[in-house]
Formats: structure tokens, sequence, C-alpha cells
């Protein structure tokens, strides 16, 4: 074993996003090049209790599950107390995905206390919105952060951040010396297949996420309306996590009398073809400013741009070079700018979107391989001492 890797849910996990799908994504990639893990996580799924064998991250790593139970967002467990610590003392080095979750804090810890170099991908948990929320209205937390997650961070190899605003809210905490590895989230496009100019009239939108208010859904939605032409469609796909929230939601999707569709949850395939049939993805997360978070990168505006669609996505991202490239339309988080934005999106031809297209597909193909990434983050983890990190940005 070369690294051990923690994380709370993995795929094929179903209804925790981001997070498992990152950790699946990188874990593939470094066994690609034939590098030896062993990977620990809970066995929870919305969809029912995991194991081993269900998890597919090639022969070169070793999975173990342990039972989840009680906190299960939190991937709370006993069982996995003592599968850390074996891991934390046989593995040379190890990579945690996350913070503040149970098997994330106890890596950190179990690392700390046994001296074993490590390195922490953040995940988005340490925006700077994100933190202002949890010192203003979740004092308990925060003494969370303050006695264990921000002490373990500072003795990290570095702090693995996908975005310039990720890495402003980590040096918000940890100080401007924080050791940072600034590498984005890889894809593999391989499979993905790009679809053609969407059929019918009226310009066509997908929304992928959970309705919640860190999505910006329900402010989109009402700049949206203002704007929307009578063909136009709007899908949206995601589980609801928020009851108020979800009941503004229908009140604004009954109130477009039939434009917007809400799906629901989605099968993998389902999402693509969702994708398939839009023109473009939707991503303004932040639109809501009360919400306390944005997401830290957003994959799936990359998995959108490697099915060859074009993407509507709020400033202060990971994305705000989006336009420089040709692969979509960036809004301020304002109802003006949204509505401004869409009007340009209503606008474009048939090969004016067709270029957007092929630019994204590019931009996938050529900057976020995750072979490549992977090596990037994969030569800093296995020299733990504190040395200059290798220049990394966003986009290069």
């Amino acid at each position: 074993m070369e690294v051990g890797i923690v994380t709370t849910h993995i795929p094929p996990a179903k209804g925790y996003g981001g997070v498992s799908v990152t950790a699946s994504v990188l874990t593939k990639a470094w066994a690609e090049r034939g590098h030896k893990m062993a990977l620990i996580a809970s066995d929870e799924s919305i969809a029912g209790r995991l194991r081993p064998e269900h998890v597919c991250l090639g022969e070169q790593v070793e999975v173990k599950l342990y039972r989840c139970y009680g906190f299960r967002r939190w991937g709370f467990g006993l069982g996995a107390i003592p599968e850390l610590f074996k891991l934390c003392l046989q593995a040379p080095v190890v990579y945690i995905h996350g913070i503040a979750t149970w098997p994330s804090t106890l890596a950190a810890v179990f690392c700390t206390l046994l001296r074993r170099p490590f390195m922490v991908a953040v995940h988005g948990g340490l925006m700077p919105e994100h933190v202002d929320l949890i010192r203003r209205q979740k004092p308990h937390k925060w003494l969370f952060y303050k006695w264990l997650t921000f002490p373990t961070l500072r003795r990290t190899i570095a702090v693995h951040c996908t975005s310039d605003t990720e890495a402003e809210g980590v040096r918000n905490v940890l100080g401007e010396d924080a050791r940072i590895l600034l590498v984005p989230n890889g894809i593999d496009s391989r499979g993905l297949k790009v679809a053609e100019y969407p059929a019918g009239k009226g310009m066509k939108l997908c929304f992928l996420g959970h309705i919640q208010q860190e999505k910006g859904i329900n402010a989109f939605i009402r700049a949206w309306l203002k704007v929307q032409n009578p063909e136009d469609r709007l899908v949206i796909a995601g589980r609801s996590v928020d009851g108020a929230y979800f009941e503004e939601f229908q009140a604004l999707v009954e109130q477009a009398q039939g434009a917007i569709s809400y799906r629901g949850y989605l099968e993998r395939e389902e999402v693509m073809d969702v994708l398939a049939s839009s023109h473009f993805l939707v991503l303004p997360s932040g639109l809501e400013a009360a919400g306390g978070m944005r997401e830290n990168f957003g994959n799936v505006v990359a998995e959108a741009m490697a099915a060859g669609r074009p993407v509507l996505v709020a400033r202060g991202l990971a994305w705000d070079h989006l336009e420089s490239f040709g692969a979509g339309f960036v809004f301020d988080r304002n109802e003006a700018s949204v509505c401004e934005i869409l009007r340009k999106a209503q606008s474009l031809d048939c090969l004016e979107w067709e270029q957007m297209s092929w630019y994204g597909r590019q931009y996938v193909e050529q900057q976020l391989n995750p072979i490549r990434l992977g090596e990037r983050i994969w030569q800093v983890l296995k020299k733990p001492r504190p040395q200059p990190l290798p220049e990394g940005a966003l986009h290069e």
C-alpha cells in the first residue's frame, strides 16, 4: 500500500454526490497509473447499504466499508475507529476527503497523533460564506472547528483546494502561510458522448443538484420567469434537503404553468439524457446570499461540458474564466445579471451554440484530465516533508 484514502461516502452510494464522486474519480486515476491504495468509507447509501464488492475502483485498491448508523450524512459508526486507526498506522501517507465528518475527523486526529503525513481536500467546507455562517449561527460547530478541524489542518502536508475562492477561505482561517495545493477536480470524459443540438423550439435549460438554498435555484427561477419565452423550458433534477425551501420551490414550479419540469432524483443514465436534451446547464450557486455557502468547484459544470453542453454559471465559483474559453456565460450574483445572461443565451443561433459546445469539450479533455491532475496531487502527497509546492492554478 502506497497511500491510504479516507472518504465519508463512495460510489455507487446514492444521494451524496460531489465529494464521493470526486473521491472515486481521483482514486481511479491513481489506480490507472498503477498505484496501490487502501480506501475506507462508510457503507451508507440512500438505496441500501453498500458492500465492498459494489465499489469498483480498480484492482489496485483495497476497499473496506464500516457500518454507518445514526448520523448518516456524517458517516457515523463506531466500526470506523479500529479501521481508521489501522489505516493511519500502516499507510505511509493518508489522503482525506472532506472535513468535519466522522471518518475525516478521526483520520486527521489519528494521523496527527501517530505523526503520519496526510493531506486533506476540504471540498468546500471552508468556503468563506460557510465559515461565516458557522461562526455566527452554530457555536457548537464553530468550537468543533477551532478545537479539532483547524489544528489538524495545520499539520497537513498541504490542504488541497480546487478553486481560488476555496483557497481564500482556507487562508482566512489558517493564515496566509497555509500550505495549499491548488488543483481542480478531474473528470474522465472518455465514456461521455457529445449529443447533437437539441431538437424543437425554445431554449431548454437544466439544473442538476439538491433543491437547497446554497444552490440558488429558487432565485434563478424567479429571474428566468421574467425573461422566459413561451417555448422555453427548464428541467430540474435532484433531491430536496430543505423543507421550507422546497415548498417555495414547488410554488415557483406551479407559477411556471408547465414550463418547469421537476424530475426528482435521477439515475446516471437519466441525468445524461436530461443533459442531451438541454441547450445549457445552469449552476446559480451563491445567488441567494442567505444560503451561507457556494459550490467550491461544481463537478456538474465539468460533466456538462464533457457532454458538450455549454453552461450558465454564477460568478465566484471555480468558473469565472468560463467565457474566456468560450464554453458559456458567467452572471453576477443578482437578478439583473441573470436576466441579461439569459437573453444572451436566447439569442444564440445553432452555429454559435455548437462552437460553445466544442470549446467546452476541448477544455475538459485538455485541462481536466484526471490522470494528469491526479499525478500533480500524487507528487506532493508522496513528498511529505514541508517544501515549496509546485505551481498550481485552476487554469494554466
